[in-house]
């Protein structure tokens, strides 16, 4: 004789669904989450690599500068090294100056290896501006790039004769030091202070 065969019954299958569909959302959910983990991670990661960029790129240029004066300005009063708050437009401290160690191998291109440069805030973004000779025609454009979004404030302090200053006067000097304070959303303020080698020296 045939032994008797059972079936599930109609009970025991809406109980596996509904099982099935829990493990299910559940599932769901922890996938979106390590994407939106995945997603978060990625941007801070690249929040990060902008800022460490633009710190490096002020490190250069701050331990790069080099006491010459610019014989034409686009801002009045401008010599071997002007900041001051509002300087080219900037909506927080600017800062121009003069660089070494703009690299010209063998003398190719027709330029020195000094270079001018600049650094502002421009409504929340952090600019710095280079122009293509140390001296330049009047009204001479530069170019601008973009080092930093997402910034509340941009502010400058200069160390000179062993104390700090909030306002640079000694237009024909360089300071020894100069500390950046970049105020960002995410991250509060960020300060970092940097040597000018050639703060000693002059021409």
């Amino acid at each position: 004789m045939r032994g008797k065969q059972r079936g599930f019954t109609l009970l025991e299958v809406l109980v596996a669904l509904v099982i099935f569909a829990l493990l299910s959302l559940t599932a769901q959910a922890v996938f979106q989450g390590v994407i939106r983990n995945n997603a978060i991670t990625k941007e801070k990661i690249s929040r990060l690599t902008e800022l460490s960029f633009a710190m490096q790129q002020l490190e250069n240029d701050f331990v790069q500068a080099f006491p010459r004066t610019v014989r034409e300005a686009m801002e009045p009063g401008h010599s071997v090294f002007n900041a001051a708050d509002g300087l080219l437009k900037s909506t927080g401290d600017g800062v121009t100056f003069t660089r070494t160690g703009w690299f010209n191998p063998d003398a190719r291109l027709r330029r020195s290896e000094l270079q001018k440069l600049g650094w502002r805030l421009q409504g929340s973004t952090l600019e710095r501006l280079t122009w293509r000779y140390p001296d330049n025609v009047p009204n001479t454009a530069p170019t601008s790039t973009v080092m930093l979004r997402s910034v509340k404030q941009f502010r400058l302090r200069y160390y000179q004769n062993g104390r700090w200053l909030t306002q640079w006067t000694a237009g024909g000097a360089l300071p020894e030091a100069v500390e950046v304070t970049l105020d960002l959303p995410d991250y509060g303020p960020v300060t970092r202070r940097f040597l000018l080698a050639a703060s000693g020296s002059s021409r």
